[in-house]
């Protein structure tokens, strides 16, 4: 079963990300803010984290940095999940780390075949991504 992290400070918004996550299968963990989420990919090694990029003290561009930035992490698939759906939105998320960009409000289908594609990537130990040869 494929574990997510859902770094997301909005019950809504959360609400609806679990609700998806869990038609699909996965295993959910959910944290309300940045470092709250730092804890939880080190504790718990998800295969994906979605990450909302506005949250409450440290950002989401600044935590994918950190996760980017450490050995152990740097390999899980980060996608930034934000209401910022401009283009300029999508380069800052990749140049924080992101592997991929989900644009605020959510379409269910896009979303899950997202979903689909980072977690078809396959791991090659919990939490990180296989390496492509």
């Amino acid at each position: 079963m494929s574990r997510v992290l859902v770094v997301e400070d909005n019950n809504a918004n959360r609400e609806l990300v679990v609700a998806l996550l869990e038609q699909e299968g996965c295993e959910i963990l959910v944290a309300g803010t940045a470092e709250a989420g730092l804890r939880l990919v080190r504790e718990a090694r998800p295969h994906l984290i979605l990450m909302d990029v506005h949250l409450p003290g440290m950002s989401g561009y600044e935590a994918t940095k950190q996760l980017k930035a450490d050995p152990v992490t740097a390999r899980i698939p980060i996608l930034a999940v934000t209401a910022q759906a401009m283009k300029e939105d999508e380069t800052r998320a990749q140049q924080a780390g992101c592997d991929g960009y989900i644009a605020k409000p959510l379409e269910a289908k896009a979303f899950c075949e997202t979903i689909r594609r980072f977690l078809a990537q396959g791991t090659d130990e919990p939490g990180h991504r296989k390496k492509e040869d």
